[in-house]
């Protein structure tokens, strides 16, 4: 049996690191269960869910949150204009505050703008097609576009979702590997069972060592820390 890596140590400020993509990426999903995951390994973290799709509810992460226990706190969206000053102060001692998006969208009155320039890290979560891939041009653009004016941007790493039995992913991630883009090893695999990823919400996350998820956990760690 192989011994998993240690653990890796964060830096005493801690890592901000937002969830980026389109909708149905599985950004939500993937933090439900990262959550407890990081918890477990003794890794200090919150959430913060900046998805709010109406006036009368919370994002998916933070509605989870509720209807059961991450062992860890998730708070619901700040204003955008608070959220860089949130996502420092909730962010714990060598630990990670983890930020849900929903659906990009790059509007100066949104909430994405503010997350990008509140993190250290952006997890673009993407599935492996043509159409995906030009869909997160206005993701990797904004960021290139930061860095070209000498302003702060976050460092930029693709994690694969709803990741199939064909080899698109494996052309996908080569492509994005060729281009100089951080693509995460490990990927979220789609699966139609009843006790996967997908179908977990409103019910408690089973944490399993060695699992899919937890190698992405902890390969989100691995990242994260340099």
């Amino acid at each position: 049996m192989t011994t998993p890596r240690p653990v890796p140590v964060l830096p005493a400020q801690g890592r901000r690191v937002a969830f980026v993509g389109k909708g149905g990426a599985g950004k939500s999903t993937l933090l439900s269960h990262f959550l407890p995951h990081w918890k477990k390994l003794g890794v200090p973290c919150v959430g913060i869910d900046t998805d709010v799709p109406g006036d009368d509810e919370h994002g998916t992460l933070y509605v989870h949150a509720a209807q059961t226990d991450f062992g860890v706190p998730v708070y619901p969206a700040p204003v955008p204009g608070q959220i860089r000053n949130e996502a420092q102060r909730l962010c714990p001692e060598k630990g990670l505050c983890a930020l849900d998006t929903g659906a990009w969208e790059r509007k100066k009155d949104g909430p994405h703008l503010p997350v990008v320039s509140a993190v250290d890290w952006l997890m673009l979560c993407m599935q492996p097609t043509g159409n995906e891939l030009e869909r997160a041009a206005s993701v990797l653009g904004y960021v290139q576009q930061l860095k070209d004016t000498g302003a702060p941007a976050p460092e930029l790493a693709i994690v694969l979702t709803m990741v199939g039995q064909s080899s698109a992913a494996n052309d996908v991630e080569e492509e994005l590997s060729s281009a100089g883009y951080l693509v995460l090893r490990n990927r979220y695999k789609f699966s139609t069972a009843l006790d996967g990823p997908a179908h977990t919400f409103g019910r408690d996350i089973k944490v399993r060592g060695g699992s899919d998820i937890d190698l992405l956990a902890r390969e989100v760690l691995d990242v994260v820390a340099r």
